[in-house]
């Protein structure tokens, strides 16, 4: 005899494909010069703000600890949701997305160090850059397609919809998740020039 839960499952690729189209739905009217435009924005707001490279390229790398700790936040709320099989509301989420950015903010000095590694191979300080920017870029994108998807996905009218996936293993979602939220990221960002 099966138990429920054996056949509940929603495979890895039934979970991948659900995913790629809701995120399509989500980003198909998304412009890539609108999405260039506001990241360059941000780039070219931070650059003023700092009076050396040396500054711009520590501030753009706490600024990359405190993106990759928020996605990893986002991602935990939909684990939550996930494994709990419930929907929380938009002020929820926010609201938890809020508080472990306040505890981030708090411990942002030590996470810092651990991000800075993958950039410390790179001797051109122009190139160093041209990475921490290209990194950030993504991040900030990452996280906005990941934040919206999640609001879209515990709206009243795609309950029935979204609770599909509580037949997913909550850890593949999640993995699938991070992975189809950078693929769209990418997408987007392909081709942006931030010199």
């Amino acid at each position: 005899m099966l138990l429920r839960k054996d056949w509940l499952i929603m495979t890895k690729e039934e979970l991948t494909h659900s995913l790629s189209v809701l995120l399509h739905e989500l980003t198909k009217s998304w412009r890539k010069e609108k999405i260039h435009s506001d990241v360059l924005e941000i780039i070219m707001k931070m650059r003023i703000q700092t009076d050396d490279d040396e500054q711009y390229a520590a501030d753009l790398l706490g600024n990359i600890a405190f993106a990759s700790e928020s996605a990893h936040a986002l991602k935990q709320i939909w684990g939550y949701m996930l494994r709990e099989q419930t929907f929380l509301s938009p002020e929820t989420i926010e609201a938890m997305l809020a508080d472990a950015q306040r505890k981030i903010q708090r411990r942002l000095s030590e996470m810092t160090a651990r991000y800075e590694r993958p950039f410390l191979s790179i001797d051109d300080p122009l190139e160093r850059k041209r990475q921490l920017e290209r990194s950030y870029s993504a991040l900030l994108l990452f996280n906005r397609i990941a934040s919206d998807f999640l609001l879209e996905f515990v709206r009243e009218e795609n309950e029935t919809a979204a609770s599909t996936f509580f037949a997913a293993d909550p850890n593949e979602a999640i993995e699938v998740f991070h992975h189809l939220c950078s693929v769209y990221a990418s997408r987007l960002l392909e081709g942006l020039e931030v010199d």
